[in-house]
C-alpha cells in the first residue's frame, strides 16, 4: 500500500509541476517578455526621439544658413542698383580715393540699414574695368587682380549677372591663417542693372565658421557636425578635440550613402553616439555635389539614463515573477491539496469508512469532486445492500425450494399412499406413482438455477398433480390452454409448483368433490404471460395487499409462508427483472388468479442465469 501511495502521490506533483510550468510558460514568460520589449521599444523610442529633434535643429540650422546665404545674396543688389556707384566705376576721370571713399559708405549703410549681423564679418571686394579696386578691409597695397582669374569668378563675368557661390575655398586675404576657408559669392554689374556689358565684379566671402556657428546654433551642449562630400571628404567641422578620426567620417558616409536622413548608433573610440545626418539640398552645393551633414550627439548619458531605467524595470520584472511564482505555488498547492487527500480517502475507501475529512461544503469544483464521491459512497453502500439482500432472497429461495422438494412429510406421505395402494388395489398404479414421483425429484434436483422450457415446467405441474390425485383421490382437474410457441420457450424452473400448490392447499374447498387448476398464457411484445387460475375459495384482500406491500418494500415481512408467492416473485424480479413478477387478483365469482409475467427467451439462446440454458 505505502508504494502506491507513494507512487500516487508522485503522480499528483507531476500534475502540479506540469500546472506550474503551463502557467509559467502562459503567464509569467508572455508577462517578462512584455517587459522586455517594452524597455527594448522604449529605448528605440527616445532614440528616435532624439533623433528627431536633432535632425528638426540640423534642418533649423541649415534654414539659418540658407536664410543668411539669402541675405547675402541680397545685398549684391545694393551694389548693383546703386546709380551712383555705377557712374563712378564706369567713369575713367572719377578719383580711386574718392571712389574708395564712396564704398565704405556704402558698407556702412549697408549695415545700418539691413540689419544683418554678419555685413561686419564679410569680406566685400569689388573690381571695375580700370584695374581699380575697393574693399571693406586695409589690403596694405597688396594686389587682388589674382581673384578674377579664379574659376568660379570667370563663370561670374560669363553669367550675365548672376550669382555663383563658391563654397569652402581658401582664404585669399594675405596674411590670413591657411586653414581658414570662406564661402564666398562673386557676380558681375552690368551697365543698365541687369543687361548690358560688365562694368565691375563683386565678391562678397564669409568665414565658414559663422556658417558653422549657425549650423550648432540649435544643438545640444557638446555636441559635433561634420558637413562632408564627395567620399567624406570633411568641408568643415567643429570637433576641437579630435574625438571622430576621418577614418570613421567616411565609414559613416559609406554607410549612409544612399539615405538622405535618418539616424543610427554609433561607438568609436570617442563615446557612444547618436549620429543624425542630413543632406542639404540644392542649390548649395560644392563642386557640383551636395553637402550631408553628420551631427555627432553623445549617447552616453541617454544610455545611462535608460540603463538606469533598464535596472529599475529588471527589478520590477524580478520582483513580478516572483511574487507571480509564488502565487502560482500556493495557488497549485492550494488547488492540489484536496485533490491529493480525497486520492488517500478513495484510495483507502471501505464501505464503512467515515467522510468526514472531505469538504462537501465548497462551491467549487473540488467541492463538487467532493460531494460528488460522497455520493458514490453512498450509491456503493446501497448496491451493496441490494446485493447482499437479493443473495439473501436467492439463498432463502434456495432453502425454500429444496425444503420443498425433499419434505419428508410429503415423501413419507406419498410413499405411504403408494403402498396402500399396492395392498389394497393389487398394485396396479404403483408403476405410475412412483414414474411420477421419480420425474418430480428428478426435475427438482437436476440443473440448479438454470432455465427449463414451459413444457418442462407443465409436465412438472402433471407429475404433482398426479401424485396429489393419488393421494386425495382425483380432487385436482387441470385444464391446459397453451399454444406450441409458448410452450418452447424457455423460464425458471419451479415457479409454478409453488403457486399450484398454493391452490390446492389454501383454495381447496372441502365442500366440494374437486379443484379445477387452469393454466393458460400469451406471448407479446416481448413479455410472457402465463395465468395460473383455480376455482377455489379464493384470496384475501388483505394477503394481496400484504403481497403488494413487501413487493413495493413497505414492509419487509410477509406472513405468507412456505415457497409461496412473496419468494417466487422476488427470485423471478431477481433473475429477470423488477419489470417481471407476479400479480394476484381475487376473481368476482370464485377463485384466484396469478399473473406470471416472463421476459420472452427463446430456444436458441444460452448463457448465464438470467435468460441462459445451462444444460
Amino acid at each position: 500500500m505505502l508504494p502506491e501511495r507513494g507512487k500516487e502521490m508522485k503522480k499528483s506533483s507531476k500534475l502540479s509541476v506540469r500546472m506550474f510550468l503551463l502557467l509559467l510558460l502562459c503567464v509569467v514568460m508572455p508577462l517578462a517578455g512584455t517587459c522586455i520589449y517594452v524597455r527594448v521599444s522604449m529605448e528605440h523610442f527616445i532614440q528616435e526621439k532624439l533623433s528627431e529633434k536633432v535632425i528638426q535643429n540640423i534642418s533649423r540650422g541649415e534654414r539659418n544658413i540658407c536664410d543668411n546665404l539669402q541675405n547675402i545674396a541680397a545685398l549684391t543688389n545694393v551694389f548693383v542698383y546703386d546709380e551712383e556707384l555705377q557712374r563712378r566705376i564706369t567713369d575713367p576721370n572719377t578719383s580711386e580715393y574718392d571712389n574708395t571713399k564712396y564704398f565704405d559708405q556704402m558698407i556702412h549703410k549697408l549695415s545700418i540699414a539691413s540689419g544683418f549681423d554678419f555685413v561686419q564679418d564679410m569680406k566685400i571686394i569689388l573690381f571695375d574695368d580700370y584695374s581699380r579696386i575697393y574693399s571693406n578691409w586695409s589690403m596694405n597695397y597688396q594686389d587682388y587682380q589674382f581673384l578674377l582669374d579664379q574659376d568660379w569668378v570667370k563663370k561670374s563675368r560669363e553669367n550675365n549677372g548672376h550669382i555663383v557661390w563658391a563654397m569652402f575655398n581658401p582664404a585669399y586675404i594675405i596674411g590670413e591663417q591657411k586653414d581658414q576657408t570662406y564661402i564666398s559669392l562673386a557676380k558681375s554689374l552690368l551697365k543698365d542693372y541687369s543687361t548690358g556689358n560688365v562694368i565691375g565684379t563683386l565678391i562678397i566671402s564669409i568665414d565658414q565658421k559663422k556658417f558653422s556657428d549657425l549650423l550648432m546654433e540649435y544643438a545640444y551642449a557638446g555636441d559635433m557636425a561634420y558637413v562632408c562630400v564627395g567620399d567624406g571628404t570633411v568641408l568643415m567641422q567643429n570637433d576641437t578635440q579630435g574625438l571622430i578620426h576621418e577614418e570613421d567620417i567616411k565609414n559613416l558616409f559609406r554607410e549612409t550613402e544612399k539615405k538622405k536622413s535618418g539616424s543610427l548608433r554609433y561607438q568609436s573610440a570617442g563615446g557612444n553616439f547618436l549620429i543624425s545626418y542630413y543632406t542639404i539640398p540644392k542649390p548649395w552645393v560644392f563642386n557640383d555635389q551636395q553637402m550631408k551633414v553628420f551631427h555627432f550627439t553623445n549617447y552616453q548619458e541617454v544610455t545611462n539614463q535608460v540603463e538606469m531605467i533598464g535596472h529599475r524595470m529588471n527589478l520590477i520584472i524580478l520582483i513580478v515573477i516572483c511574487a507571480l511564482v509564488l502565487i502560482l505555488y500556493l495557488s497549485i498547492r492550494m488547488l492540489v491539496k484536496p485533490i491529493v487527500k480525497l486520492s488517500g480517502q478513495m484510495e483507502n475507501y471501505s464501505l464503512d469508512m467515515d467522510l468526514k475529512d472531505i469538504d462537501t461544503k465548497r462551491s467549487d469544483e473540488i467541492g463538487q469532486l467532493n460531494r460528488s464521491f460522497r455520493q458514490m459512497s453512498i450509491n456503493i453502500r446501497h448496491l451493496f445492500e441490494e446485493l447482499k439482500n437479493e443473495h439473501e432472497i436467492k439463498e432463502k429461495y434456495r432453502y425454500e425450494s429444496l425444503r420443498a422438494q425433499l419434505n419428508p412429510h410429503f415423501l413419507f406421505n406419498t410413499l405411504s399412499t403408494i403402498r396402500w395402494m399396492a395392498i389394497i388395489r393389487g398394485a396396479d398404479n404403483i408403476v405410475d406413482g412412483i414414474d411420477a414421483l421419480a420425474h418430480i425429484l428428478k426435475y427438482s434436483m437436476s440443473r440448479e438455477n438454470c432455465l427449463v422450457t414451459v413444457a418442462e415446467e407443465v409436465e412438472n405441474i402433471r407429475n404433482y398433480l398426479y401424485i396429489q390425485n393419488c393421494r386425495y383421490g382425483n380432487h385436482c382437474r387441470l385444464e391446459m390452454d397453451l399454444e406450441e410457441d409458448i410452450m418452447n420457450l424457455k423460464t425458471a424452473k419451479f415457479i409454478l409448483q409453488p403457486i399450484v400448490e398454493n391452490a390446492i392447499i389454501h383454495g381447496y374447498d372441502k365442500e366440494r368433490e374437486e379443484i379445477l387448476i387452469r393454466i393458460y398464457g400469451s406471448a407479446e411484445e416481448g413479455s410472457l404471460n402465463i395465468y395460473v387460475e383455480d376455482d377455489g375459495v379464493g384470496i384475501s384482500p388483505n394477503v394481496i395487499r400484504q403481497f403488494e406491500a413487501s413487493r413495493e418494500g413497505r414492509i419487509k415481512e410477509s406472513k405468507l409462508t412456505g415457497i409461496g408467492i412473496k419468494n417466487v416473485d422476488e427470485y423471478i424480479r431477481i433473475t429477470f427483472g423488477n419489470e417481471f413478477g407476479l400479480t394476484i387478483e381475487s376473481l368476482k365469482t370464485r377463485g384466484t388468479v396469478v399473473l406470471f409475467t416472463l421476459p420472452v427467451i427463446r430456444e436458441e439462446k444460452s448463457g448465464d442465469e438470467k435468460g441462459n440454458d445451462c444444460r
